[in-house]
């Protein structure tokens, strides 16, 4: 592609990559220095990410949506673009939509670059994201899948393994208001459970296949009663 035959004639581009995983950020930084990217600052938090924001003087930071417990990629960005108004901003994610990792996400920096893992057959597209997000500063939306918030909320929480009592509990609604989401959230997703037990082992599969993992969404916190 243009870009890129232009990308290997110019200057290195210096880059920051924020990932949690040793082995993917590892494999990133490896895959990343073919294309005239360099990784000049590493971090696996968002405590290490901001130290070395300024001083490592990076064009571009790559971050991973979900850093564990914590501040997420998305508040680490925005924490390193007021430090460095300059810098673009790249999302790297499993999650196709970020309303999947939690309900209250602060808002992608203006000019990021959304990228989900599992399209990345080859680095083409990060690479194109990494270019894109250096010419460009206008308000970003990340991708949505075809839910609601309450749809999306619901069937995180569901993942987690909540009854729906406790799932009312945790959005301060009425359990008949849950049953309905579920019911509503089965349906946009084309589920057809025999059971209410089949229905929601139907719906958690849904949601990790989403969000392109195994792994146990966030933690939940309840309201005070």
């Amino acid at each position: 592609m243009p870009e890129l035959e232009a990308l290997a004639s110019e200057d290195v581009l210096r880059v920051m990559l924020v990932e949690d995983d040793d082995f993917t950020r590892v494999t990133l930084r490896a895959a990343l220095e073919k294309f005239n990217l360099k990784v000049v600052a590493e971090a696996a938090d968002a405590k290490s990410a901001l130290a070395q924001a300024v001083e490592a003087r990076a064009q571009v930071g790559i971050f991973d949506l979900d850093l564990g417990p914590g501040p997420t990629g998305i508040d680490v960005a925005n924490g390193v673009r007021r430090m460095v108004p300059e810098i673009g901003v790249v999302i790297l994610t499993s999650y196709e939509d970020p309303r999947l990792l939690s309900a209250s996400l602060a808002h992608l920096p203006s000019g990021a670059g959304y990228v989900v893992k599992q399209s990345l057959a080859d680095l083409d597209f990060l690479v194109e994201a990494v270019i894109g997000s250096l010419q460009s500063r206008a308000a970003t939306q990340a991708p949505r899948v075809d839910l609601t918030d309450s749809q999306v909320e619901t069937l995180r929480l569901l993942a987690c393994g909540l009854t729906n009592a406790e799932i009312a509990r945790a959005r301060v609604v009425e359990v008949k208001t849950v049953e309905q989401t579920i019911s509503r959230t089965a349906k946009r997703l084309g589920i057809d459970g025999d059971g209410l037990l089949n229905q929601r082992v139907a719906l958690a599969r849904a949601y990790y296949k989403l969000v392109g993992s195994r792994k146990t969404p966030a933690a939940v916190e309840f309201p005070p009663l």
